[in-house]
């Protein structure tokens, strides 16, 4: 009985646990992560996706984030949004997603000086990336994703006061890195 339980051991843990791969198998994702920016500015802060994959090859997903950017003079805190195209390209537990898309940041600056006025804003611009993901269980993935973020939008400065939005646009380039966890919906049957 012995060496028929050495002689099984090997194949059962040389096996990929089919319920891993599962995950990839479900069409719907929700996903939390911590998100860092660098470059024209410094943020960081949190982020929440719905996404679909409606085929093997093909996905949109859709995000919110909530940062706050390291500003002089004031509190900024931004709230990037948009959606994203994507194509997984997966080798068993593991995926590499590159993707492109758009997106707009809600910039909001409130100063710190008692009275002086708001210098808000609207950033438009367009990103790309690639992401890694782990599959965990049928229901939840890691993952990580580095991407280039292009946006238009004006200077500004709230401080003492003043409070100032420059006239023309402004291009803004940053490198963000999320890192999170996704819970996988199979669809019902």
């Amino acid at each position: 009985m012995l060496s028929v339980l050495v002689l099984a051991l090997p194949t059962s843990l040389a096996a990929e646990p089919p319920a891993a791969a599962d995950a990839w198998d479900r069409p719907f994702v929700l996903a939390s992560y911590a998100a860092v920016r660098g470059g024209s500015y410094a943020a960081g802060g949190v982020g929440g996706r719905a996404r679909w994959e409606p085929g093997r090859r093909i996905g949109l997903d859709l995000y919110l984030e909530a940062t706050h950017v390291d500003t002089p003079g004031g509190f900024r805190h931004d709230y990037p949004n948009g959606f994203s195209i994507y194509t997984p390209l997966q080798v068993g537990r593991f995926r590499v997603l590159p993707y492109l898309g758009f997106c707009d940041v809600i910039s909001l600056v409130e100063p710190t000086q008692p009275g002086a006025p708001r210098a808000d804003d609207v950033l438009i611009g367009a990103h790309a990336g690639v992401g890694m993901e782990f599959a965990i269980t049928p229901s939840w993935s890691a993952f990580a994703q580095g991407q280039l973020d292009a946006y238009a939008g004006h200077d500004r400065a709230s401080g003492d006061w003043t409070g100032d939005v420059a006239e023309s646009l402004t291009p803004f380039v940053t490198g963000q890195l999320n890192v999170g966890v996704q819970f996988h919906i199979a669809m019902a049957s």
